[in-house]
């Protein structure tokens, strides 16, 4: 009882760990700790500072959204037509083999849209570099064009920063008397446009002032194929550091449902493993075969003369077997035992009525000789095999 007492509080105590486990890991507890500063710009996120809204407001438009969890050497030319980088960690910043790749996708005719508030970049013949700007309220089309189309006020944040651009084509669409904030430039067959406020494609900026209509002016006359989200610098489809695998399951309960499974198979194992009631006496081995225990009987019933004993031992199972399949009551006479067994099957009738009565003659006394008690032993076995008793 003791021992069954530990193990249901060991079931107890797993099942409150589990708990534990689904409050401490399941919920989100990155949002309370980002600002507008260090949120997480992805698109799968749907906190304040998060671009999910974008990228729903794209996907419901029939634009042809998808994520890119690749590095950016995997692009190829036309696939996709354009690709959206929104602010991506220091940590996960493309080296210099992939700015490399990423300049050949632009040149190529690839349409680059960078939303970040610090941009250090060489693309072809054009250098990028933003700079610190002062807050402003006043931020509107510097002259008209397609990015400007519908456009009176943008909302910025109090950390928005300037860019300038080094290039012979670069153009400058809105910002304020002191910095832009948005440009574009060519680059080979493709472009670059670079938008230094990632609070006006946000969830918690897209909604203010004209912010939504400049985030889809950002794909006016875009090349075909798909716009493509990059999540790869934000830390999906990454190798973990633990194991390559475990990445796909980033962000998701997969994992602690994996060590739950785990949990409890320790406790199977253990279960097996331990005993929990009184112990099972080992088993022993028979030292006589059935073909001995057989034979002695026989020699004892012989040496005693018990021949009734004998067959009212097969007699009496047999007869309870073939009432069983005749249907019939067991104080049933023998005679119409046997007719109604001979109307159930091909068995003689006659015979067997006869076997009937001399079997119970037997059994109450009568004497009867080795060689006929074989004879109807025998007679029994064969109407049994017969009729599958």
């Amino acid at each position: 009882m003791r021992k069954n007492a530990k193990a249901v509080l060991l079931v107890a105590g797993l099942f409150v760990l589990f708990v534990a486990l689904n409050f401490a890991f399941f919920a989100d507890n990155r949002t309370s700790e980002e600002d507008e500063i260090s949120g997480d710009r992805s698109s799968y996120r749907s906190t304040p500072y998060g671009t999910r809204a974008f990228y729903t407001l794209l996907e419901e438009g029939q634009y042809g959204v998808m994520r890119w969890e690749k590095p950016f050497t995997e692009l190829k030319e036309r696939d996709p037509g354009t690709l959206i980088v929104i602010a991506p960690p220091v940590q996960y910043n493309p080296d210099e083999e992939e700015i490399t790749a990423l300049s050949k996708w632009v040149d190529s005719g690839g349409l680059l849209i960078i939303v970040d508030r610090e941009i250090k970049l060489g693309l072809g013949d054009a250098t990028i570099n933003t700079e610190p700007a002062a807050v402003r309220s006043d931020v509107h089309p510097l002259q008209p064009t397609s990015f400007t189309r519908g456009i009176q006020r943008v909302a910025v944040s109090e950390h928005a920063a300037g860019v300038k651009v080094d290039s012979r084509s670069v153009t400058y669409h809105i910002g304020d008397t002191q910095s832009v904030i948005l440009a574009d430039a060519r680059i080979g067959k493709g472009r670059v446009i670079l938008l230094t406020d990632q609070y006006i494609v946000a969830n918690n900026g897209i909604s203010e002032a004209d912010n939504v209509k400049l985030a889809l002016n950002l794909l006016t006359g875009r090349p075909p194929g798909k716009i493509a989200f990059d999540e790869y610098h934000h830390g999906y489809g990454r190798t973990w550091a633990g194991g390559g695998m475990m990445s796909y399951f980033r962000g998701t309960p997969v994992p602690w449902m994996m060590a739950q499974g785990a949990l409890i198979a320790v406790l199977v194992v253990y279960s097996y493993g331990k005993r929990f009631g009184r112990p099972v006496p080992l088993r022993r081995e028979r030292r006589t075969t059935n073909l001995e225990f057989v034979s002695s009987m026989a020699n004892i019933t012989r040496l005693a003369e018990a021949s009734d004993l004998a067959m009212e031992d097969i007699y009496s199972e047999f007869r309870k077997r073939l009432c069983r399949f005749s249907g019939v009551s067991p104080k049933l006479e023998n005679s119409k035992l046997a007719a109604a067994a001979a109307r159930r099957s091909r068995v003689d009738e006659r015979g067997l009525s006869e076997l009937l009565v001399r079997c119970d003659d037997i059994a109450n006394g009568t004497p009867v000789s080795e060689g006929e008690l074989l004879k109807l032993v025998t007679r029994i076995r064969d109407i049994e095999s017969q009729l599958n008793l």
